[in-house]
């Protein structure tokens, strides 16, 4: 055994480090800022599907303007009103939308910009790639 392999450690590889490779160092992070949570990943997909429907993205293109009422959404849409308040239910638990009861009336709203930021950068990215 040459003395420069005695002196490595039993621990490390021969191999060199690749380049642009990060070594992690043995004592820990301390001193250092914690490195920012991985992204939940099925939340993200939850929350992905829960606007990946023709009808979904139709009632967020129409609350972009403000907040409407059932009413108003299923007239705007020309939908069936049990189909429509099924498809806001969903959206509602998902987090992509708010809702406020007044009486009788539900009203809607978007709740989470941040998907409608995606959904036209996804837009975007449809009509440039045609």
């Amino acid at each position: 055994m040459s003395a420069s392999a005695a002196k490595r450690s039993p621990h490390r590889s021969s191999r060199p480090a690749r380049k642009g490779a990060r070594r992690r160092s043995a004592a820990g992070t301390a001193g250092q800022s914690a490195a920012p949570a991985p992204p939940d990943w099925n939340r993200v997909a939850r929350t992905l599907k829960a606007v990946a429907h023709p009808l979904r993205l139709r009632i967020i293109d129409l609350l972009e303007d403000g907040e409407r009422s059932v009413g108003e959404i299923v007239e705007a849409l020309g939908a069936k009103p049990a189909v429509t308040s099924q498809q806001l239910g969903l959206m509602r638990d998902r987090g992509v939308l708010d809702a406020r009861r007044d009486g009788n009336h539900v009203y809607y709203c978007i709740a989470n910009r941040h998907v409608v930021d995606v959904i036209h950068c996804i837009r975007r990215l449809c009509r440039t790639g045609e």
